[in-house]
């Protein structure tokens, strides 16, 4: 097997595999050699937004964060030598930390590059390793394309012992909570929510966001699932629904007002509202976009094609161009970079304001959400009902398929093909067809403004089927149309 070619590839946010099997110390050792070949070669661009040159690979540390998963702690300082190794200062996390800290402070510090060693919200077997580019987002298709590149044979790395490098001040240590948490506090405020005594939730599902609400908030919140478990309890720590159960519970048996929830990296936003329903990543974003057009926001908003037809509807009651991108950030933070951005977003959570950073921040998200609640004066509930009134009804379904290989890679083939699944028809299920977009998959448009999304998940083993509709009935249908053309 030529390893340089065929055993590591990044997918839609960094490379991710399954701890002791190809998540090795060797094989984070080669990733990162082949991060510094790349970095040492890179001249210095002017950085997006900030009209000055960026500096010169080894002028300012690289900035190593880790989260919370079995290992992370070892992996990012298996890291932080193979940089130090390669002529690199960096700057390592004293503790676990969010991967928006991490590119926060990529951009904040004006460093070549960031490095969090996580694997986002993947079960607990997995982990992974997320690069950040000089303007602190994600990493480029053009960047990780150059660094898969660029991976060497095992054994072909340059090293430095860990220790020496932190005696010799080649690696250097900073407190992730300072600067972060001041600048999050600077983005809402935080004295105004404070006042208004919301009860407040916050469910981090053993993740790397655990503690940081309460630091920005300075006030007690009701925290579970807060401690240390690399296992997360036998849950996934992506908050949706399934997962968010307990939480659930928590705000119903508690009274609460609100109920928050960030995924294992802490750069995903998951809600509840005060009646104890989950309220869906497609309505946190919309829901964002309203109040930062409140505040007399303006500009480009960014959403994937698996994003919610809501978006649309708000951005053209108030003159706001929309664009849309394939699935994942890193096309999100790509148009960041060409247009004037307001915010970005996609349907699995992941929403950037760029003023703060080109970077999905889960707990800014959720401060946001609190900040909205304040001004307002409402709970979730009524403010999701207020925006309905506003833009009309919509449901939203996704259906996780886990398929063999094989199976996936017939998906893939067949959604590549002329019209995808769809084969030439003009109609799935109950609904005529107007038109198909394959920027990512197959997207189905329908007459009525529904739609119909098929789409190979790019950071895990399965298909993905996306279905929206104004009547639920219809969502059903149209799911159970896409799993027929599939054959599943």
């Amino acid at each position: 097997m030529d390893q340089q070619k065929s055993d590591i590839k990044f997918g839609t946010d960094g490379w991710r595999a399954l701890i002791a099997r190809e998540f090795t110390f060797e094989n984070v050792a080669r990733v990162l050699q082949a991060y510094a070949d790349v970095l040492a070669c890179r001249d210095a661009v002017p950085a997006p937004g900030r009209g000055h040159p960026a500096p010169t690979p080894n002028d300012q540390p690289i900035p190593i964060g880790y989260d919370r998963r079995f290992l992370s702690q070892d992996f990012a300082q298996e890291a932080a030598s193979v940089l130090a190794a390669n002529g690199f200062k960096v700057l390592l996390s004293k503790d676990f930390c969010p991967t928006p800290a991490i590119s926060w402070m990529t951009k904040e510090t004006q460093a070549p590059g960031g490095v969090m060693i996580t694997a986002s919200h993947n079960p607990a077997p997995w982990n992974g390793v997320k690069f950040k580019e000089g303007y602190g987002g994600s990493a480029s298709p053009e960047f990780t394309d150059q660094v898969e590149k660029k991976i060497r044979p095992l054994g072909d790395k340059k090293s430095v012992d860990f220790q020496h490098a932190v005696t010799t001040q080649q690696i250097t240590y900073f407190d992730p909570y300072q600067r972060y948490v001041r600048q999050l506090r600077s983005q809402v405020d935080v004295a105004k929510i404070r006042k208004a005594g919301w009860k407040i939730a916050y469910d981090s599902l053993f993740g790397a966001g655990s503690g940081y609400l309460t630091k920005v908030l300075e006030t007690p919140l009701h925290e579970i699932h807060h401690e240390e478990n690399p296992s997360f309890g036998g849950l996934n720590p992506e908050p949706i629904a399934q997962n968010l159960q307990p939480l659930i519970q928590h705000i119903r048996d508690n009274h609460l007002d609100v109920g928050l929830a960030t995924d294992g990296d802490a750069d995903r936003i998951g809600a509840v509202d005060e009646a104890g329903n989950f309220v869906t990543p497609q309505q946190i974003f919309s829901l964002l976009l309203r109040h930062l057009i409140d505040k007399g926001g303006k500009g480009d908003v960014i959403k994937t094609v698996s994003t919610t037809q809501m978006i649309d509807r708000i951005a053209e009651k108030f003159g706001l161009p929309v664009h849309e991108t394939p699935v994942g950030f890193k096309h999100i933070c790509g148009k960041f970079l060409t247009t004037t951005p307001l915010i970005g977003g996609e349907e699995s959570g992941g929403i950037g304001i760029p003023s703060h950073v080109y970077e999905r921040d889960g707990l800014l998200s959720g401060l946001l959400l609190l900040e909205m609640m304040t001004e307002r004066k409402k709970r979730l509930k009524v403010l999701l009902a207020d925006l309905e009134k506003e833009i009309g009804h919509f449901v939203f379904l996704r259906e996780d398929l886990h398929l063999t290989p094989q199976s996936i890679a017939r998906v893939r083939e067949l959604l590549a093909q002329k019209d995808g699944p769809a084969r030439g028809q003009n109609q799935i299920g109950p609904l005529k067809l107007t038109r198909i977009n394959q920027m990512d998959g197959c997207k189905y448009y329908f007459a009525d403004g529904s739609w119909l999304l098929f789409r190979a998940s790019g950071t895990e083993p399965l298909v993905r089927i996306y279905a929206e509709a104004s009547d639920p009935a219809v969502v059903k249908q149209l799911l159970v149309a896409a799993r027929t053309l599939l054959g599943a």
